[in-house]
């Protein structure tokens, strides 16, 4: 009922799925060769025709100059008498074709030709310029089957030494037919598939002690890998974490996997036959998916409630402090720096940090001094543009993501009028409350400013410069004799 979570570490999984893209793309280059003489740019009869399929024309070019290349090379070869038949010069091709073959990725040469059915929809939706006409040309039994004879010559060259397993399930898919999973017979795989089913339906009923054990042993079997699991694991970890305090959180789970499995390890073709998928470990171009829940489980542990005790909010501060300097880690390295998401985090540290600095302003149970305002101040004027700058970034990498920027600028905004709305009643307070300048010349003399129990040092009249007229230093100084 449910998915194994196992390792499939076995070389014929690999070798089918390269030999079945090798002959798709050698029946699409067969295809070209046969219809380019009706027409340079057409494409294979599909049902619906993809927009982007225009740019396999770049694709077209490559091969006729490999064409080129390669007569050019038999030409030469014969002049020089190194080959001097026609079977050798084929056969060296044949060998020359499959050793490009295996050099090039089959897989992302198919994908390049081929776009998202979603992102195909969007495109007609929004331009209708771009929608290209369904190919109607039909083609003859006769040549299907010529087109079919020449790929599976041209594929046959590289399947002389792989096992009969494997090229029964080659021959199976290039015939139509789809091979079904063998059934587990073995007691290992019975145990893991009930243990997993068990897993699930107790999720699905909500009972987290009965899941928590089904977790804990199928972890612990040879052969799981625990990155298809991390999703139920986390969940099960959330709801008891509360309850026993001795059981480790969903955020500490989700940082040993973030530390254990890095996407710039290492692929060892000798050791693994099939790599890990994108969604399960990430790569270098896509971040995993529990490193990015990772991040927003910090990211909710760190934002207070309000309720706390102001210890628990020193605490908070802290995580925030330390999420903020992992974050500036990540987004200078691949490939969290090209993830839209990421950044969003990272704005959003930015505006939570923005708001816990900003409430200082208008708290009326916190005192503090000028000195502390200003660097709070500026403090919040410096996370305030962190989190327009992120946000720019998001919006310049975004693909398929989207997030209330509007609200987000608002909110910013918000933050920015409490540093400066209570600055006028406070100053007005301070004023009344003590006592009221005058701007007149005897006020500004700094000199005749005395504090309470000084007398002048200066005698009315006779000065130090010999004169009964008393010298002023300061506004007036100028107009003085």
């Amino acid at each position: 009922m449910f998915e194994l979570p196992l390792v499939r570490n076995t070389k014929r999984v690999r070798t089918v799925r390269k030999l079945r893209y090798q002959y798709i793309n050698t029946l699409y280059q067969e295809y070209r060769k046969v219809q380019s003489f009706a027409n340079a740019n057409s494409t294979l009869p599909t049902p619906e025709n993809s927009a982007a399929e225009e740019a396999s024309d770049g694709d077209h070019n490559s091969a006729d100059a490999t064409s080129r290349r390669r007569r050019r090379k038999r030409r030469l070869l014969s002049v020089l008498g190194h080959a001097e038949t026609d079977t050798e010069l084929s056969d060296m091709e044949a060998e020359e074709g499959s050793h490009e073959a295996d050099q090039a990725d089959s897989e992302k040469e198919f994908f390049t030709r081929h776009e998202k059915p979603q992102e195909t929809f969007e495109v007609w939706n929004t331009d209708r310029q771009k929608a290209v006409p369904m190919n109607t040309a039909t083609l003859s039994y006769d040549t299907c089957k010529q087109i079919e004879k020449h790929a599976q010559k041209r594929v046959s060259a590289g399947m002389a030494h792989i096992s009969k397993n494997a090229n029964f399930h080659f021959q199976a898919m290039k015939d139509g037919y789809e091979t079904v999973a063998e059934t587990p017979e073995s007691h290992h795989l019975v145990h893991i598939a009930q243990l997993n089913e068990l897993l699930h339906t107790n999720i699905m009923k909500g009972k987290w002690d009965t899941a928590y054990r089904c977790f804990s042993l199928l972890i612990r079997l040879p052969g799981i890998d625990i990155r298809s699991v991390w999703g139920p694991g986390a969940r099960i970890l959330r709801e008891l974490a509360s309850n026993d305090k001795g059981l480790g959180t969903s955020e500490e789970f989700l940082g040993w996997l973030s530390g254990i499995f890095s996407s710039r390890s290492n692929f060892n073709q000798t050791m693994n036959f099939l790599m890990d998928p994108v969604f399960r470990c990430g790569s270098k171009t896509h971040a995993a998916k529990f490193v990015v829940a990772w991040l927003w489980e910090l990211l909710f542990a760190s934002c207070p409630d309000g309720t706390e005790h102001p210890s628990a909010e020193d605490a908070s501060n802290r995580k925030l402090s330390h999420l903020l300097e992992r974050l500036s880690e990540m987004v200078l390295i691949p490939p969290y720096m090209e993830d839209p998401e990421v950044w969003f985090i990272f704005a959003v540290c930015h505006l939570v940090s923005a708001d816990q600095l900003s409430q200082r302003f208008i708290s009326t149970k916190l005192r503090t001094s000028e000195l502390e305002r200003d660097i709070s101040r500026n403090q919040v004027t410096q996370h305030i543009t962190n989190a327009h700058m992120c946000i720019r970034t998001c919006e310049a990498k975004k693909e398929e993501f989207s997030f209330p920027r509007r609200i987000i600028e608002e909110q910013l905004a918000c933050f920015e009028k409490r540093l400066y709305q209570n600055s006028g009643e406070s100053t007005a307070s301070d004023l009344g409350s003590g006592f009221e300048l005058d701007n007149s010349p005897e006020n500004l003399d700094t000199q005749n400013v005395l504090g309470p129990g000084m007398s002048p040092m200066i005698d009315e009249e006779e000065n130090f410069f010999g004169s009964a007229e008393q010298v002023h230093f300061g506004f007036d100084s100028d107009s003085s004799t």
